[in-house]
């Protein structure tokens, strides 16, 4: 009799144990698949490239009553990841893809509603790729030092010589994003305490701005992916802003840091106008180019801030005689000038360029420029490449509509990465002819 009696207090503590386990622990839902489908890849991982060491004093905050020893650090290096396919394309380079200011690689790898990004798109599709971070950006690191050496002259009393040491850091801010790539805050001359954010295509959307669209359609982008308790504002610090809290709480923000590149040093370059080069167009168009040899032979994919970057890479990589290893040039939405990077029209008879908008931004005159020149050079019978200046907006595919400045992470981002892809099959091959110079 004794069993039966033990089998139901079994039962009933194991019904005790598991309603106390359903009330302490947290349901965990199941994460989405990002991926399409299953992504088969040979081989995958990271790596650091270029950078310098540099010896400074400064490289640590020194404990009480200690005095600034020399130490060595290494700046200006360049995190890379990447992934190589199990079947590659045929004839197909390497892709090396550049993400723009305030972002980090991560804009590249899945979109903010957890879709599939760039980066294992393009592996899908048979092409090893590689990320990076820019050179004092996100995992690739910054230099401290600059911010422990300017504290140390203040607190000293050298205050003049102290402030200017230190940087002014940019960023992209959350209102500044939507107001740059979705939309608008209004009314004109408002902030984000009096003002309210709209969006492209809404009711009230201003007739006249720096968009260029007149349609009804909004961004083409994920702007329902939210996080809630952004939403409430738990833990939130300030004020509240004044408009829908979704449009403060979206999941593309955690996204932005800040230009942190600034703590590096600055270059020169005799060709160039102008003649002084910031950091961020110093290290990570040297770095890429290291990148470009080490692979030996890539495309290079820039975005926006980026843009004026690839070029500066191009000027290395022909300073340095390896201009045959550049296989094509993408500028997406980023500065086309070939002056500022100390570049002429001639330098690309046998490299691919590629300039890309998406919507809601003008047409740039100097990559329409860009382009013709290149184009003239090879109409008057210099080299074989091809440049071309792609405006999605004037495709007549409604697909894309209201694409945004970000538009790897846009609802549409698999079918611009496939413009860009086919692109890149007509006029990407390796039996285009290369030329040192």
């Amino acid at each position: 009799m004794q069993k039966p009696v033990f089998c139901l207090f079994s039962a009933i503590l194991l019904s005790v144990v598991a309603a106390s386990a359903a009330e302490t622990t947290p349901i965990v839902s199941k994460t989405k698949k990002f991926l399409t489908k299953p992504l088969v890849i040979e081989d995958q991982g990271s790596f650091f490239i270029g950078g310098v060491p540099k010896v400074t004093s400064y490289a640590t905050v020194p404990g009480p009553n200690q005095q600034p020893a020399p130490n060595q650090i290494t700046i200006g290096q360049m995190y890379v990841q990447f992934q190589i396919p199990a079947t590659k394309k045929r004839n197909a380079a390497p892709v090396i893809m550049v993400h723009g200011s305030t972002h980090t690689a991560a804009c590249l790898e899945s979109t903010p509603d957890g879709r599939e990004g760039w980066y294992p798109y393009f592996v899908r599709k048979g092409i090893s790729t590689y990320l990076v971070d820019q050179a004092g950006r996100g995992r690739s690191g910054f230099d401290e030092s600059v911010l422990h050496e300017a504290a140390a002259l203040i607190r000293s009393g050298d205050v003049s010589k102290g402030l200017p040491m230190i940087p002014a850091f940019g960023r992209i801010t959350d209102n500044g994003a939507w107001t740059q790539w979705f939309g608008h805050l209004i009314p004109p001359g408002s902030t984000i305490l009096n003002g309210t954010l709209i969006r492209h295509g809404d009711p009230g959307d201003p007739p006249t701005d720096d968009a260029t669209h007149t349609d009804d359609y909004r961004p083409a982008y994920p702007l329902t992916a939210v996080d809630a308790k952004v939403v409430a504002r738990a833990g939130a610090i300030g004020p509240a802003p004044m408009g829908p809290s979704s449009d403060f709480a979206l999941e593309y923000y955690k996204q932005l840091v800040p230009n942190a590149e600034v703590t590096l040093p600055g270059s020169i370059c005799p060709t160039c106008e102008p003649k002084e080069i910031a950091p961020a167009n110093t290290w990570t168009p040297m770095d890429l180019a290291d990148l470009v040899e080490r692979l030996g032979g890539a495309v290079v994919a820039t975005h926006s801030q980026s843009g004026i970057m690839g070029h500066h890479m191009v000027r290395i990589l022909k300073e340095r005689g390896h201009l045959d290893l550049l296989k094509g040039l993408i500028t997406i939405e980023g500065s086309c000038s070939l002056p500022n990077s100390g570049l002429k029209a001639e330098d690309f008879d046998n490299i691919p360029y590629l300039a890309l908008k998406g919507d809601y931004t003008a047409t740039s005159e100097v990559c329409d420029t860009t382009v013709k020149e290149i184009n003239a050079r090879r109409a008057a019978g210099h080299g074989t490449a091809k440049a071309e200046y792609i405006k999605l907006d004037e495709l007549g595919n409604p697909v894309f509509k209201g694409t945004t400045h970000m538009m790897m992470l846009g609802t549409n981002n698999l079918e611009v990465a496939d413009v860009i892809l086919n692109w890149a099959d007509e006029n990407i091959t390796s039996k285009t002819k290369r030329t040192k110079k």
